[in-house]
């Protein structure tokens, strides 16, 4: 965090102007250990490091100038998992859920029960945990037209969508990218390369993927604003228009009932979000329908996303 001493590698080459970074480290000994490997690289059958920094490698202590810290591991998605039990209800009526709620286990003890809530509908992949700063929360839909979050250390729902109706959007799937998911830690504060971008993303928005009532041939994806739950609110909306995700091959381990998962576990396949020039941009994978003769894409699909 802002003031922390962080220390810089620099690779000298005489008569060069400018001295070439090579990354910063948390510790002088990490720092060491990584000029120790520049040292004995080779290139082509010769010493890179002679080649090219042939005054050697210094190494220089520089000062965090952020606040940001690199969240911790594991992810709150592999931290959490979920249970549902069906639970009858009136003749002809569908069944409704009982969702449990755990705190995943370590070495030492057993899965940790935080809590459990009703859902009327079948739970699907609507659990997703997730953080903003230091306080973990999930999304999750109690009802199944509305979108909540879950308080994880009260256990208590803190935000929901307002009542849209019987025929308001129906939450399938959630996914709210946690920094690790966007980022690989290479790069940390206090490094030369490092910039507000890479700060990003903070838990302040979601998609959730699934349907209006009866028009369920396909998943559509919407966005979350996560900025005001702790006001109690949660907000969607359709800005990306009528865009069908493929979202076959993925399963959250928050539906992993077993004592461990493989770490980190991979954000959705078909949700890509990056960062650059201060400008962040979400790539979808999406099921499209074209003539097989002519090689036109159906005209429905063009104009419904274009209607947005």
């Amino acid at each position: 965090m802002r003031g922390d001493i962080v220390y810089r590698i620099y690779g000298v080459h005489e008569g060069r102007q400018k001295d070439m970074f090579f990354g910063a480290f948390h510790t002088l000994a990490a720092a060491g250990a990584e000029v120790l490997n520049l040292r004995a690289r080779e290139m082509n059958g010769r010493n890179w490091a002679e080649q090219y920094h042939n005054r050697g490698f210094i190494i220089r202590e520089s000062r965090v100038q952020t606040d940001f810290e690199i969240p911790s591991c594991p992810k709150p998605r592999d931290k959490y998992f979920v249970k549902g039990t069906p639970k009858a209800n009136e003749p002809g009526a569908w069944h409704s859920t009982i969702v449990e709620v755990f705190r995943r286990a370590d070495s030492r003890s057993g899965a940790e029960k935080l809590g459990e809530y009703e859902r009327n509908y079948s739970l699907l992949q609507s659990f997703e945990p997730f953080r903003q700063g230091q306080r973990e929360f999930a999304l999750i839909s109690r009802d199944y037209t509305k979108t909540a979050v879950l308080d994880l250390q009260s256990g208590r729902v803190i935000a929901e969508e307002i009542d849209t109706g019987h025929h308001g959007f129906c939450p399938v799937g959630f996914y709210v990218p946690d920094w690790w998911d966007v980022n690989d830690g290479s790069v940390i504060p206090g490094s030369e390369c490092w910039n507000t971008g890479l700060e990003w993303p903070v838990g302040d928005f979601g998609l959730v993927w699934g349907c209006y009532w009866g028009d369920d041939g396909s998943w559509k994806v919407q966005h979350l604003d996560l900025s005001r739950i702790q006001e109690g609110i949660v907000l969607r909306d359709e800005r990306f228009g009528y865009v069908e995700l493929g979202t076959i091959g993925y399963s959250s381990p928050c539906f992993s009932t077993g004592a461990a998962v493989q770490l980190p576990s991979e954000p959705p396949p078909f949700i890509e979000l990056s960062h650059g020039n201060g400008i962040a941009q979400v790539t979808f994978a999406v099921l499209m329908q074209f003539d097989l003769s002519s090689g036109k894409q159906e005209e429905w699909q063009r104009l419904k996303v274009a209607s947005k």
